[in-house]
């Protein structure tokens, strides 16, 4: 089991920071690891979508999400299935943090099945989370402002 609780400023009113983190399908382009993105329709009841992630770190594997959106402020996700993970639920939650900028906090509650290495823990949750937000960011400069 990994918990973990991380918080970020982005530049970007929280719009378009909203907006560029619900940009799923462009992931891969972003986000270090992932390897290949499917968005799917919902599947449980409330969600916007699903998504299903192929990540490449110190094993293939996948997960598939079930999203959950609240405009502007909060994107939140359960774990639908995986070749990997017993559970991965998670949430962004946005708020405005002066003239341009959005406060984001970014919980992850993830857990394996069978016998997983610490070292794939790691680089799961923690390792790869500074590459990650630096992706986000990138992502977020990259996003046209929703109208």
């Amino acid at each position: 089991m990994a918990e973990l609780t991380t918080e970020q400023v982005f530049n970007g009113d929280i719009a378009k920071v909203f907006h560029g983190i619900g940009q799923y399908a462009r992931y891969p382009e972003f986000l270090p690891g992932v390897t290949g993105i499917k968005v799917l329709p919902p599947q449980a009841a409330g969600s916007v979508c699903q998504v299903t992630y192929e990540l490449k770190l110190i094993k293939s594997f996948y997960y598939t999400l079930d999203m959950f959106e609240e405009k502007p402020s909060r994107i939140w996700w359960n774990l639908a299935a995986s070749n990997l993970m017993k559970r991965s639920n998670g949430s962004w939650l946005l708020s405005p943090a002066g003239a341009g900028k959005t406060k984001a906090v970014y919980t992850l509650d993830i857990g394996f099945s069978g016998l997983v290495p610490s070292k794939i823990v790691d680089q799961i949750t923690k390792a790869n989370l500074s590459g990650m937000m630096i992706g986000f960011q990138k992502l977020i400069d990259s996003s046209v402002s929703p109208q």
